[in-house]
This record gives structure tokens, sequence and C-alpha cells, in this order.
């Protein structure tokens, strides 16, 4: 015999609801919303969704609201997620039997209770976690478990005036990701924080905290400098000289000079000064001939905490220059500055050229020997395109010494003296070296026409010009040459710059 038995609606007990999130409604007086989807095991008629929730008077959940079958969310209006966390279930309605509940959701409440450290400068930030627990007893089942456990949390918030709205368009992140409920993030002093925290479910749901507003006042901490302008370094001779600005407003009263040679190494301290209207630094430890990297540092030091950097400026390096005669020529060359700039290269102390690269060839270096111009000197001012921010180096110079004019006839038995510059007279032999005689070193064979030797000194031709320094178409034994047609060779190798002049000519013996 076979039995059929027919389940009516009000027989049917249908499995409650799987519950998506619940999250606190941003720019509310802390109103939640509840998403969910229907059980998928779930066969009975669904006419409709009970919304119950926790009251913390009697300790027990009380039946919030009866919404649709085909609903999937509700907003409870003014539930009070911003005074403490909120706790909801729900059951799915199939008749008038009482029906098996859902888990217990509970909303993330931020403590109003913000801890702000004035020494590192950084805030504390607590709350109770995202959870879902059993409906009858508040232990977290072994599946529920895991379910909290991959949640995780963001701070996010901005600063705004007092008694703005929260925006989440406006939000950005103070704090990484983390599972953790306490997290630091660091803030500014006397700025107004709204912030909440954004929370991460492992169903791919995104759930928030209520916000918070704070003001964090400058009480217990000095203000630190909005911003510092180390703007210039001008290197001289002796020194290096630093140019800089300190935003007026900053309470803190430790400023420190820093320095370094290279970006691989520490920043070492090299002054420290109190005064924030301070403008000028003089550094005159420093090497004129190296590169040095500089910046300024705001330090937080009250008395009870440990010294922090507050404000760092931006760097500016030192400009050093390479300058070398490839001859007919002077190559210039300079390491870069720090940041995307122009060059602006002075020769002689004017203004000449604009430039992109580091390193330049001066070509006009002949030219200005035709205008008895022997000294060339130096200077790159290079400038940051976007701050204006300057780097000037000292000023490099080197001399070039006069091209050597060699004779070509001389009169033995003249007096007279052709040459005002070197009180030269026609009967001496000799190269005509510009600069000082003694700058050189020098060597000079006469020879006749068979190759003989009748003529040789080293001697560097100082004031008064003796015999021996110069060859007065004399032989070797002292007499009188015919006038012929004679062979030099004359090499100078200079001290200052390296150059060699080296060169074999005739000279001719002229009696008038």
């Amino acid at each position: 015999m076979i039995v059929t038995v027919t389940i009516t609606s009000s027989q049917c007990l249908p499995p409650p609801p799987i519950i998506e999130s619940i999250t606190v409604v941003p720019n509310t007086n802390g109103d939640v919303m509840i998403k969910w989807h229907d059980n998928p095991e779930n066969i009975c008629t669904t006419t409709g969704y009970e919304i119950y929730k926790y009251d913390y008077v009697t300790q027990q959940f009380y039946f919030l609201v009866l919404v649709p079958s085909g609903t999937t969310n509700y907003t409870d209006v003014n539930a009070g997620a911003n005074t403490r966390l909120q706790i909801y279930r729900m059951t799915t309605k199939a008749g008038p039997a009482g029906n098996e509940h859902s888990e217990n959701h509970h909303s993330v409440f931020l403590n109003p209770i913000m801890h702000y450290d004035p020494c590192e400068m950084s805030a504390n930030v607590q709350w109770s976690p995202y959870k879902t627990s059993y409906r009858d007893a508040f232990e977290i089942r072994s599946a529920e478990k895991k379910f909290n456990d991959s949640v995780t949390y963001q701070i996010i918030g901005y600063i705004a005036p007092s008694g703005s709205p929260f925006n989440l368009m406006n939000a950005d992140v103070l704090s990484p990701v983390t599972n953790d409920t306490v997290i630091n993030f660091g803030m500014s002093v006397n700025q107004n924080y709204l912030f909440c925290v954004k929370i991460y479910l492992p169903n791919g749901e995104i759930s928030y905290s209520n916000v918070r507003e704070e003001m964090i006042t400058g009480n217990n901490i000095p203000a630190a400098p909005k911003y510092i302008k180390l703007d210039s370094l001008v290197s001289f001779d002796t020194h290096n000289h630093l140019h800089f600005e300190i935003e007026n407003s900053t309470e803190m009263t430790k400023f420190q000079i820093e320095r370094c040679e290279s970006l691989d190494s520490a920043f070492e301290a090299i002054h420290t000064f109190p005064d924030k209207t301070t403008t000028v630094y003089d550094d005159n430890t420093c090497d004129v001939n190296k590169e040095y990297f500089y910046r300024i540092t705001a330090f937080n030091n009250i008395a009870y905490c440990n010294e922090t950097p507050a404000v760092i400026s931006d760097m500016l390096n030192s400009i050093i220059l390479n300058l070398r005669y490839a001859k007919p020529n002077i190559a210039v060359s300079w390491n870069g500055f720090i940041s995307d700039s122009v060059y602006y290269l002075h020769r002689n102390g004017m203004f000449w050229l604009i430039l992109n690269g580091q390193q330049f060839t001066d070509m006009d270096v002949q030219y200005d020997f035709s205008n008895n111009i022997y000294d060339f000197c130096y200077q790159i001012k290079t400038v940051d395109r976007i701050t204006n921010y300057t780097s000037i180096s000292r000023e490099y110079c080197i001399s070039i010494n006069k091209p050597v004019t060699m004779p070509n006839a001389i009169d033995p038995t003249s007096s007279f003296s052709n040459n005002i510059e070197t009180g030269r007279r026609r009967n001496q032999f000799a190269p005509i070296v510009g600069g000082k005689e003694s700058d050189y070193e020098y060597h000079m064979i006469i020879f006749n026409r068979w190759n003989s030797i009748i003529f040789e000194t080293t001697k560097p031709m100082d004031s008064p010009i003796l015999s021996e320094h110069v060859w007065n178409g004399a032989s070797a034994k002292g007499n009188i040459l015919p006038e012929d047609t004679y062979l030099y060779y004359v090499k100078i190798i200079f001290k200052n710059s390296e150059q060699v002049f080296e060169q074999k000519g005739t000279v001719t013996l002229i009696y008038q």
C-alpha cells in the first residue's frame, strides 16, 4: 500500500536566506543596509523575509520587519550604528510556522576613542571586527570562523573642514589592508579628519563602518613648517653658500643642515640652528673641489619625544667644472644637477651660452689669441626647469700660453731692440714666448749646413738676458760666422698646461 504525503506551505520549513553583507551607510545617522539572497536549498514557497535585530537592553533579538519575497536588501533607517555595533539575523517566511534563523551578522563599529601620539604623529584606531556567529550561542562555528579570519580592513579618509559630510569619492587610503583591528596611521597637526573602516569580505562584498570626525590639535606638538625651500647653492673658492627659506608658521625650534658626498652615502649633520628666520649658511668645512649634496631638516624636538624628522627639503648639489686644453680648443665638462635642468655657461665674467648637456668645447680660443686673450675663466649656473632652484659653480680658470714665435733672421752687429715686450735685440736669436720665462722648460740647438752643432742652451731666459740664453750668430768658439742660412731645433715644455712646442727651422745671418 502506497501512502502519499502532501506538504503544504504551512508545513514547509525553509532554510534562512544567505546574508551577503551588512554595512553602515555613509552620510547617515548610522543607517545599516543588509544584503542577502535566497538559499539555493530552499524548496518552499517563500512569502517574505523576516529581519531581527539585537536589543542590548533585553539582550534578545526582536522582530524588526517583514519584507516581501524577491527583495534582496533592506536599510534600517536610524539603526544607531554610529553609537555602537548592530547585530542582525534573518529568517525565510513560508507559512505560519517558526523558521530557522540565519547566523548573526555584526556591523563594524569604529571606536570613538582615538589615541593620538604627538611624538610619532600617528593615530591608534580601534574597531569591533566584522563577524558572523551562530544564531543561538555567541560562539563562532568553524565555518564562520574561516569567514571571519578572511576579512581584511583598510582605513580610508581625508582632511576636510569641520562638519563636512563624508564623501566616499574623496576618500584616500590612510592605512594598508590588514587583518588586525588596530592600525596606526600618520596624521598632520591642526587638521580635521573624516575617516572610516573599509571592510573587504571574502565573498567579494565591500562593507563600511561608521564615520568618525577627529580634529588633531597642536597643543602637544609644535606645528611643522609647511615647506622648507633650499633654493640656491653658490660655490666660491673657499666655501659653499646655501640660501633657503623655512615656512614661517612653524613652531619647531630645531633645524639642521645636512650634507653627503654621494647619494649612496648617508647624510650627516654639519650645522644645527633654532631660528626659523635663518636664510643663509656658509659651509666652510667643505672641499670646494668635491661634489656635495645638501638638504635641510626640521625636527620634532619635544622634550618627551624622540627626535624625528618632520619636514625635509629638496636636495641641491654643487657643480664642479673640469677644464682641459685640447689644442686648439678648451674642453669644459661638469657633473649634472640632480633634477631636470638647463645650464648657463659664463665665460670670463660674461653670460655666453645656454646648454642642455654636461660638456662643451670652446672653439673660439684661437680667435681670442689674436686679441691677446690667453686666460679663460668659466662658470656654470644650473636652474631646475620646474622649481627654479639653482646651483652655481665657482669660477674655474685655465691659462693658455701665447703661441711661440721664432725669428727668421738676425744681424749679429746690430744693437737695435725690435721687441718692446721682451726687450730682445736684433742680434739675439731665441723663441719669443708669452708669459714668464720660468714657466717652461727650454732646449735650443743651432746647426750649420753640415749638421755640426755651433750653439746649444737649456737655460731659461730670465731677465737680464745673458749670452748663454740666446744665439748671437757666433760659432761654438765665439767667432762671428758668415752670412748664411743655419738650422735650429727648439723644444719648449710649458709647466702650467703641459703644452709642448717642438719645431725645426732655419735662421739667416744678415749683416747690414
